[in-house]
């Protein structure tokens, strides 16, 4: 029976210079509006270049489509119509670069780095027991965000990986003072704060 360090699908030695293309899903939170949960799903797609300084240890550089934003919702009561759910959406588009280093330890590659964030497109809007308009001239976030970044990749055979990820804003996408002051805790800004599930494929 082979075990994984005789088993030719699972290792080759490293080029020096490597691409990578990635494709994947954001599990996305605010961390500053009054929901908790990762309960918006959105895209994270792009690709990678990959360099090795020696077989365990690199840096890459990844060029992303990425969504963020935040879902929420409750029930609550109204005069008007009686019990209702309070629903908040809000979607975040942005062109994402980051820069990470990496310690490559046979089929686990581990992750650590910073990303910058240039935002795209925003939209923000509400759902309650009366009509709720959030001016986007008022309430515009930052047009860029930089994240601290860790992950784990797991090699599954000669090309494919699955990587998980985890980010947080360094810097706030929208003081306080933007925030519509329904759908804020009181923190006094805001940031991006994501999980994400990934394949990423090594192009040979």
């Amino acid at each position: 029976m082979k075990v994984p360090a005789q088993d030719s699908s699972y290792y080759k030695a490293p080029n020096i210079f490597e691409g990578r293309l990635i494709g994947g899903l954001n599990f996305c939170q605010i961390v500053g509006d009054a929901y908790g949960g990762f309960h918006r799903v959105g895209l994270n797609a792009g690709g990678m270049v990959y360099v090795h300084f020696i077989p365990i240890f690199g840096a890459s550089m990844e060029v992303l489509y990425t969504q963020k934003g935040a879902r929420g919702g409750n029930v609550q009561e109204s005069y008007t119509v009686g019990t209702y759910i309070n629903k908040y959406y809000l979607n975040l588009n942005y062109a994402e670069a980051a820069l990470l280093l990496h310690l490559d330890l046979f089929i686990f590659d581990y992750e650590a780095g910073i990303s910058y964030a240039q935002l795209l497109k925003s939209k923000e809007w509400a759902e309650a027991d009366v009509p709720i308009y959030i001016n986007p001239a008022l309430g515009y976030f930052n047009s860029y965000d930089i994240d601290y970044t860790l992950g784990l990749s797991m090699k599954l055979n000669k090309h494919w990986y699955v990587n998980m990820r985890y980010q947080y804003s360094a810097i706030s996408i929208r003081p306080w003072a933007r925030v519509y002051p329904r759908y804020s805790d009181g923190s006094p800004e805001q940031y991006n704060e994501l999980m994400s599930l990934r394949l990423v494929y090594l192009i040979r």
